[in-house]
């Protein structure tokens, strides 16, 4: 029985920690993404609004780069620029 109670404790601990932990969306792709043309691309561009909808248990980032194709063959691949590395982590 007190293993029943102590397996039942943990599960509940690993539960409520895990309930806690927001959900993480990376944003990728080039300059509509990242905001190029807004008056205030931190307020208004689509990632920022993403976040707004989704609310405060999902963390959604950013990781737009102005100029860069999602083709590998083409003129400045995204999978070769930082924000690709840091949409990965």
């Amino acid at each position: 029985m007190k293993k029943i109670l102590l397996l039942s404790v943990c599960l509940f601990v690993c539960w409520a920690l895990f309930a806690q932990q927001r959900i993480k969306v990376a944003c990728v792709g080039n300059s509509i993404t990242y905001g190029t043309g807004l008056a205030d691309r931190a307020t208004q561009s689509y990632p920022v609004q993403l976040q707004k909808l989704l609310g405060e248990h999902y963390e959604v980032e950013n990781f737009g780069k102005p100029g860069a194709t999602l083709l590998n063959q083409g003129h400045r691949p995204y999978t070769r620029q930082e924000e690709y590395r840091k949409a990965l982590d």
